[in-house]
């Protein structure tokens, strides 16, 4: 890999400082243009070497105190237009398909914030009542124990 690339990587991995034009200090700390950090963050995505550049919020920071994963039974045929649909919601933000083990029938993985618990159950019920899926289990969030990136440089391994 490329050294100016690791230096990109190493720059985006620690997320973006509250700045107009992050991409114009990259660009500056490694010597090229704006120009050229856009096309090789496009060359990484490409690659799959990134898969996405996006915000990490912080539910609590915006009022949302009722948190919950919510997993659910849904029908393989049914799986692409109840994830495309439920992706879509601003209350929503993840969601995945998983396989399941023995035993477990929950392959679809969503994680759903609310201001507040009547909210958050009202949301739930949209979804099931939208889609039919009445097999659910929610997990409610107590607290965050964790929300940083991966770190995949560090140091002088670059």
């Amino acid at each position: 890999m490329e050294k100016n690339t690791r230096e990109l990587l190493r720059e985006l991995q620690d997320g973006f400082k509250l700045e107009t034009r992050p991409f114009k200090r990259i660009a500056n700390k490694l010597g090229v243009s704006e120009e050229e950090v856009l096309k090789m963050i496009q060359d990484c995505l490409d690659q799959g070497i990134i898969r996405r550049i996006g915000a990490a919020i912080r539910p609590e920071k915006v009022g949302h105190s009722s948190n919950a994963l919510v997993v659910w039974e849904v029908p393989a045929e049914k799986i692409d237009t109840v994830g495309e649909d439920v992706a879509l919601m601003r209350e929503v933000s993840h969601v995945y398909e998983r396989d399941c083990p023995p035993g477990w029938n929950f392959n679809f993985f969503t994680m759903i914030h609310a201001h507040h618990q009547v909210e958050l159950e009202s949301i739930i019920q949209q979804i099931s009542n939208r889609h039919q899926l009445k097999n659910y289990r929610i997990y409610e969030s107590e607290k965050e124990l964790k929300k940083i990136s991966m770190r995949y440089f560090t140091g002088d391994d670059c």
